[in-house]
């Protein structure tokens, strides 16, 4: 399973939660969750201006033929994803890349202190929506000089605040049938990431 549908399967299960959500919190101030949703304003604050689709396809060219120069450290830390663009398609999907800014889908990399290979990650995908949050953790490492970033999932859990509601553990997959981030560019102050996904969608980041 690819990381496009691992998110697709994040938000449904946010979606179905909503109802449940909106009379937890009826009579309060809208959701902070949801005025972050604005793309203009997330830039805004982050002082960046990103790529167009042309000029990220001219970065991946450049990141397979001589490396994108991007290594461990400074993946470290919570990204949020702010733009996707589908396969063969010019224009930014909007109403998918608006859905995962709403319920602020979150990739953190962390050292992986279980294991002494430096180049090992914690990878955890997060999905946000007021009193939930919909986890996946597992582990990542960088591989080639584009590089490519190959991942997997040991469990999902679904949580509110820190009290676990479900956990389900996952099993490893074939190395073959990994999700996997191709790595394009990282901005030089490092404030956005781009990456294709497998299955060839392209997603920016924001370091949060």
């Amino acid at each position: 399973m690819n990381i496009t549908k691992f998110l697709l399967i994040d938000a449904t299960l946010v979606i179905a939660i909503i109802p449940l959500l909106f009379l937890l919190q009826s009579g309060k101030k809208v959701s902070p969750l949801l005025k972050s949703s604005n793309k203009e304003e997330l830039l805004k604050k982050a002082s960046v201006k990103l790529p167009d689709k042309e000029k990220l396809i001219k970065l991946e060219k450049l990141s397979k033929s001589q490396g994108s120069g991007i290594e461990f450290d400074s993946l470290i830390g919570d990204w949020k994803i702010v733009s996707v663009w589908k396969k063969d398609r010019d224009a930014e999907d909007v109403f998918f890349s608006s859905l995962l800014r709403i319920f602020s889908a979150n990739i953190e990399y962390k050292k992986d202190v279980s294991t002494e290979d430096l180049s090992k990650f914690s990878v955890i995908i997060s999905i946000q929506f007021g009193l939930f949050t919909i986890e996946f953790s597992g582990s990542g490492l960088l591989k080639g000089k584009q590089p490519l970033l190959p991942f997997f999932f040991r469990r999902i859990e679904l949580k509110t605040g820190t009290n676990i509601i479900l956990r389900r553990s996952l099993e490893e997959p074939e190395e073959k049938k990994k999700p996997f981030f191709a790595l394009i560019a990282l901005e030089e102050n490092g404030k956005w990431l781009s990456a294709r996904v497998q299955g060839g969608a392209m997603l920016i980041l924001l370091k949060d």
